[in-house]
C-alpha cells in the first residue's frame, strides 16, 4: 500500500474534522478540540501580562488628580528607618506582602528574608498560598491538590471564562467546579500541604490557618486534618464578599483540606501563619509586568486587605519589560504609578517598596541598553505615588554586571533568571541593605534606597501623544512559539492533535523517499530526532550523544570480533557510559539528597546538560536540579541491548551511522518502550517498505484503540477518582481506597499498554514491525504468568542481559531465588529513585520466589476453572497491592492508604459513595469487562475493522475522534510512562 495512502486517509479525517469544528462550533467536542491545538501560540504571541487595549487606562486630567491627592501624603510618607523602626518595634503579626515575576518563584528569595527576619522578630509558618499556584513552593512549601483544582487570573476575567474580577491579593482565584455548575452530588476536592524538606523550622512548623473565600452559592463543608487526626470541621457560608475561615493547628506538620459541596466557592488564599512575629507572604505571577492590580475588583481586594492587615508590600516586576518594551516608559511608569496608588487607596496607604530590575543579558549575549530607563520609570512611579525604591541594577554592578554573575553561576545560561546561589547572593543584597543594623544609618542617603520625594521634583509633565501602548515585541524569540522551536506547553505526544497533523506532515515526506531504503532511513531519523525535540526539549542532543557512544562501541567490539580482549573492554566502556547517563539523570539527585540528609551535608547537583539547554533553546531549567530526559530508560537499555549481542556475535554491527541512529531514535517507541532489540529491527532497516491493506487496518485499530485506552478510560479514571484519593488517602474511606487501588491497576495498563498500542500502529504505518508489549497481563494465574504478560519487553530483558548472567537457575533454588530478587529490585530501581520502587520490585521478587517455591504442587488442579479463577483473583490483587507503593507520593502515604483499607473501611453510605463517582464506577467495570472479554472476540472486533470499507473505516475513525474530544482536557495528560 502506497504510503500516499495513508496520508489522504489522514487528510480526508482532518478535512472532516475541521468541517464539523467549523459547521457545529458551539459543541462541546468541537470547543474541546479548539482548545487542544494551540492554533494562537503558532502564529502571534500573546503577552499574558499585558493588554493593549484595556479600559483602565487614565487621561492625563485623571492622572494630575491623582498626583495632586498624593501631594499631601507623600510629605507625611515615613522615612525607611522610621519606618523599618516601627515594624522592629510592632506588638503582634508583623506581614509583608512579597509580589513579583517569575524571580521570586520557587519562594526563594522570599525564603532567605523570612528566615532572617524571624532569627530577631520570631513568627511561624509559610503564609499564603493558592490550591494552584504558577510555580510549586520549592524552599517552604509542598501541596498536593486534587486535580479538580483550576486557577483562574484577569486574564480569565478578560477571556470570559469567569464573569467578574474579583480575584483577591493573588489576583487569581481557585476553583474545583467552574462558575455557575452544581453538582447533583458533593463533590470533593483536597488540598495536602506539608513542608518542603529544605524549609526551615520556622516555617515548617503550622501555628494557625486561615482560609479567605467568597462567591458561594452553597453552604460547603471544609474538613481539616493531619494525619488521621481531623483538626476541624466547619461550614464555609454561603454568600458574597469575602469572608474568612480560622483554626489553630497546634504544631501540626502536614494539613489535608477536605472541601465538599455541590458548588465550588472562590478560594481567594490560604495562609499558614503564627498570631505573632514575621509572615511573609511570597506570591509569584509569572510572565508579568505588574500592571494587574488595577485590572481587579476594587472593594473585592479592599476587604481581602482588610483581613490581611499587611505592613510593608513589596513590589518586585520588570523582567518581562525588559524584554518587550524598547522605546517610551511614559506609559508603563504611569502604569505602575496607578498599581501603587491603588494599592495605597486598598489598604489605607500601607508603605510600598519597589525594587528594580535587575542587569540580564538577551539571547545573543548582548547588553539591554533600555535597562537605565526602565529603572528610571520605576523609580519614577514609586517617587510620585510615595513609595520608597530599592536599584537592584546598581548594587549588582551596573550594565554588563550579569556576564560576572553568569561566571560565577549565579545566572542561568538564559542571562536573564538567577540560579538559586544567584537568588541567595541577591537576597542577602536585599537583607544587608534593608534590614542589616550596621547598615542601617546609610540607607536614607543612599542611592540604593531611595526616599519618597515631592513630585514637583519629577520629570516634566508627559504630552498627550506619549500616553500609547506599551511596544510589545511580538517577534521575540522568547516569546513566539513557532514549529520549530520546543515548546514544553505543548509537547508532541500522541495525545495531542498536533501531533497527528504533524504526523500527515510526516506520510506526505515518507510518501516521497520510501522506495529508496537509505534515504527512507535517514527520513525516518530526522523526524524522530525533531519529534523528540518537540516532546523533550534539549535533551535530543543526550539522545544524539548515546547514538555516537554506541555506534562507536558497536564498531569496535565488531572488529575485535565479539568477546575478544579488545571486543570486551570495548563493551565494558560502552556499559560504563551508558549505566553513567542513566545514574547522572536519573539517581544522582536521590543519592545527593539522601546523603545530605543522612550526614547533614550541603552537597548540591548541577544539570550542565540543563545550562547547555537555556543557552541554547531558550528554556530555564533550574540548573540546581537534574531533570529526567524523557523515556532515558527505554532507550538506554535498548541501546545496552546492542552493544551486549554485537559482543555475543548474535548481531553483526551496523556500520551505517544513520541506519543505526534511526533503529534507536525511531520515534512510535523511543520514549515508552517496546525495548526493541537490534536483531528483531535492523533486518527491517535493510528491508524494502511493504504495507499491505490489512496491516494498513490493522495499525488504525491499533492506534484508535491506544487513544481510547489512554483518554478515555486511563486520563478519565484518574481524574474523577484516582487521583483525589492517593494524593490524600487519609480523608477517605477504606472501601473508597481499595476503589481507588483498583482504578489505578486499570489506569496504569490503558496507560501503557494504550502507548503500546498506538507505537505499533504507527511503526506499521511507516512499515516496521515491532514486537508485543502487553498480552492481558491480568489473566494471569500467577506471578511468573504475569511477567510473561505485563511489559514484556523489559521482563524479556532483565532476564536476557541481567538474569541469566547472574546464573539463572543453573546454580541450585538458592541462588535461583537470589537471582530473582535481585533482578526485581533492579527492576524496581529501574522505574525511579525512590525507596518505593525498591519496595515495589522487592514485593514482586519475594512473589515469584514463592511462585517458584509452590509450583511444584500445583498438579492437576490448576486446569481446573474454580482454581484457576481463584489463581487470577489472588495474582491480581498482589499485583494490585504492590501498585499502591508504585503509585503513592511516599512511602508514609502507602501506608496510610493499606491502614485505611484494613482499619476504616465502611465509607457510611455505600449507596451515596457509588452515586457521587459513579462515573467512575461505569469506567472501572467497563474497563475490566472489556479487559477479561475473551481473545476470540477481541480477534473477531480486529478483523471486522481491518476488513470494513475505507469510507466505513472513516466513520469509525470519526467517531472515536468525537469520543475522545468529548473527554479529553484541554492540556494532554503524559502517559506514565514518560517518567520512566
Amino acid at each position: 500500500m502506497h504510503p500516499f495512502k495513508s496520508f489522504l486517509f489522514g487528510l480526508v479525517v482532518l478535512a472532516c474534522i475541521t468541517g464539523a469544528v467549523l459547521l457545529l462550533p458551539n459543541a462541546q467536542w468541537a470547543k474541546s478540540l479548539r482548545d487542544q491545538f494551540p492554533l494562537e501560540s503558532l502564529s502571534t504571541s500573546r503577552d499574558d501580562s499585558f493588554d493593549e487595549n484595556r479600559e483602565d487606562s487614565l487621561s492625563l486630567q485623571q492622572e494630575s488628580d491623582i498626583t495632586a491627592d498624593l501631594d499631601e501624603s507623600v510629605s507625611d510618607t515615613l522615612s525607611w528607618y522610621d519606618l523599618l523602626d516601627n515594624l522592629l518595634h510592632k506588638d503582634g503579626q508583623i506581614r509583608i506582602m512579597y509580589y513579583g515575576d517569575s524571580q521570586i518563584e520557587g519562594d526563594r528569595i522570599t525564603s532567605n528574608m523570612r528566615r532572617y527576619l524571624r532569627h530577631y522578630l520570631g513568627g511561624t509558618g509559610p503564609g499564603l498560598f493558592l490550591p494552584v499556584m504558577p510555580v510549586m513552593y520549592t524552599k517552604s512549601l509542598l501541596l498536593q491538590s486534587s486535580s479538580n483544582w483550576k486557577r483562574y487570573n484577569y486574564l480569565s476575567y478578560r477571556d470570559k471564562n469567569i464573569s467578574y474580577n474579583e480575584l483577591g491579593p493573588f489576583m487569581a482565584i481557585c476553583r474545583y467546579l467552574p462558575e455557575g455548575v452544581r453538582s447533583d452530588s458533593p463533590v470533593k476536592a483536597t488540598v495536602k500541604v506539608h513542608p518542603s524538606n529544605v524549609a526551615d523550622s520556622a516555617s515548617s512548623y503550622f501555628d494557625r490557618l486561615r482560609l479567605f473565600y467568597g462567591n458561594c452559592d452553597e453552604d460547603v463543608i471544609l474538613n481539616i486534618s493531619s494525619g488521621n487526626t481531623l483538626i476541624v470541621s466547619d461550614t464555609l457560608i454561603k454568600g458574597e464578599g469575602v469572608s474568612e475561615l480560622s483554626c489553630y493547628l497546634n504544631g501540626a506538620k502536614q494539613l489535608t483540606l477536605e472541601f465538599v459541596g455541590n458548588v465550588s466557592p472562590d478560594i481567594y488564599g490560604i495562609s499558614i501563619e503564627s498570631d505573632e512575629g514575621v509572615v511573609l507572604d511570597n506570591i509569584p505571577q509569572r510572565g508579568s509586568t505588574g500592571l494587574e492590580f488595577t485590572m481587579i475588583d476594587e472593594e473585592n481586594l479592599k476587604e481581602s486587605y482588610d483581613y490581611l492587615n499587611p505592613d510593608l508590600i513589596v513590589l518586585q516586576y520588570g523582567l518581562n519589560v525588559v524584554v518587550n518594551v524598547r522605546k517610551e516608559y511614559g506609559y508603563y511608569k504611569r502604569g505602575v504609578s496607578r498599581q501603587i496608588e491603588r494599592l495605597k487607596s486598598v489598604t489605607d496607604n500601607v508603605p510600598i517598596l519597589v525594587l528594580g530590575v535587575t542587569d540580564m543579558a538577551n539571547d545573543t549575549g548582548g547588553v539591554y541598553t533600555n535597562i537605565p530607563a526602565i529603572i528610571d520609570a520605576q523609580k519614577s512611579a514609586a517617587y510620585e505615588s510615595g513609595a520608597y525604591f530599592w536599584n537592584a541594577y546598581s548594587l549588582m554592578g551596573g550594565q554588563g554586571s550579569i556576564f560576572e554573575w553568569q561566571k560565577n553561576h549565579l545566572v542561568q545560561a538564559d542571562g536573564v533568571h538567577m540560579t538559586d546561589r544567584g537568588v541567595n547572593t541577591l537576597a542577602q543584597m536585599l537583607i544587608d541593605d534593608l534590614f542589616n543594623a550596621d547598615s542601617i544609618r546609610n540607607i536614607v542617603s543612599s542611592d540604593i534606597i531611595s526616599e519618597p520625594v515631592e513630585p514637583d521634583v519629577m520629570v516634566a509633565e508627559m504630552q498627550d501623544d506619549d500616553i500609547k501602548p506599551l511596544d510589545i515585541d511580538t517577534t521575540s524569540p522568547k516569546k513566539a512559539n513557532t514549529l520549530l522551536l520546543y515548546d514544553e506547553e505543548h509537547p508532541l505526544i500522541f495525545t495531542s492533535i498536533l501531533f497527528w497533523c504533524f504526523l500527515c506532515l510526516f506520510l506526505l515526506g515518507f510518501g516521497l523517499v520510501f522506495e529508496h531504503k537509505r534515504l527512507r532511513n535517514i527520513y525516518l531519523l530526522l523526524v524522530s530526532l525533531y519529534i523528540y525535540y518537540k516532546t523533550g526539549g534539549a535533551f535530543v542532543i543526550l539522545l544524539i550523544c548515546v547514538i555516537l557512544i554506541n555506534y562507536i562501541c558497536g564498531l569496535l567490539i565488531g572488529r575485535s570480533k565479539g568477546k575478544g580482549k579488545k571486543g570486551t573492554a570495548a563493551l565494558i566502556v560502552g556499559i560504563v557510559a551508558n549505566i553513567s547517563i542513566l545514574f547522572y539523570f536519573k539517581y544522582s539527585q536521590f543519592l545527593i539528597d539522601s546523603i545530605n540528609s543522612l550526614f547533614g551535608t550541603s552537597f548540591v547537583v548541577y544539570d550542565y546538560l540543563a545550562a547547555f539547554a537555556n543557552a541554547f533553546t531558550l528554556s530555564h531549567f533550574d540548573v540546581d536540579t537534574i531533570i529526567l530526559p524523557v523515556g532515558i530508560s527505554f532507550f538506554i537499555f535498548q541501546a545496552l541491548s546492542y552493544i551486549i549481542d554485537v559482543w555475543r556475535n548474535d548481531v553483526a554491527p551496523e556500520r551505517n551511522i544513520a541506519d543505526f541512529g534511526f533503529y534507536l531514535s525511531f520515534f512510535p517507541q523511543l520514549v515508552a518502550g517496546p525495548i526493541v532489540r537490534a536483531s528483531e529491527f535492523m533486518p527491517q532497516v535493510s528491508a524494502p517498505y511493504n504495507l499491505t491493506k490489512r496491516e494498513f487496518g490493522h495499525a488504525l485499530f491499533l492506534i484508535c484503540k491506544g487513544l481510547v485506552k489512554k483518554i478515555v478510560i486511563a486520563d478519565c479514571i484518574a481524574n474523577l477518582f484516582v487521583d483525589n484519593v492517593f494524593g490524600s488517602p487519609a480523608a477517605f474511606s477504606g472501601f473508597e481506597n481499595l476503589m481507588a487501588v483498583y482504578g489505578y491497576a486499570l489506569q496504569i495498563y490503558c496507560d501503557f499498554s494504550g502507548y503500546t498500542d498506538i507505537a505499533i500502529g504507527l511503526a506499521l504505518l511507516f512499515g516496521f514491525k515491532i514486537p508485543v508489549n502487553f498480552n492481558s497481563p491480568y489473566k494471569a494465574i500467577n506471578l511468573t504468568d504475569f511477567w510473561r504478560r505485563w511489559h514484556i519487553s523489559l521482563s524479556r530483558w532483565l532476564k536476557d542481559y541481567l538474569y541469566i548472567p547472574l546464573g539463572g537457575n543453573r546454580k541450585g533454588s538458592f541462588r535461583t531465588n537470589l537471582n530473582l530478587m535481585i533482578t526485581m529490585l533492579i527492576g524496581g530501581l529501574w522505574h525511579g529513585a525512590s525507596i518505593r520502587f525498591v519496595v515495589w520490585g522487592g514485593l514482586h521478587g519475594i512473589g515469584l520466589v514463592l511462585d517458584k517455591l509452590i509450583s511444584p504442587f500445583r498438579g492437576k488442579n490448576a486446569k481446573k476453572l474454580f482454581v484457576k479463577i481463584v489463581a487470577i483473583l489472588l495474582t491480581f490483587h498482589f499485583v494490585a497491592f504492590c501498585w499502591i507503593f508504585f503509585r503513592s507520593d511516599s512511602l508514609e502515604m502507602a501506608t496510610v492508604m493499606i491502614g485505611q483499607i484494613f482499619h476504616s473501611f465502611s465509607p457510611g453510605s455505600y449507596a451515596d459513595m457509588l452515586i457521587a463517582y459513579k462515573q467512575f464506577f461505569v469506567l472501572l467495570l467497563a474497563g475490566y469487562l472489556i479487559h477479561f472479554i475473551p481473545e476470540n472476540a477481541k480477534e473477531w472486533s480486529r478483523g471486522l475493522f481491518i476488513s470494513m470499507p475505507i469510507i466505513l473505516k472513516i466513520i469509525v475513525v470519526l467517531a472515536v475522534v468525537v469520543l475522545l474530544c468529548a473527554v479529553h482536557s484541554s492540556t494532554p495528560t503524559p502517559f506514565i510512562y514518560f517518567r520512566f
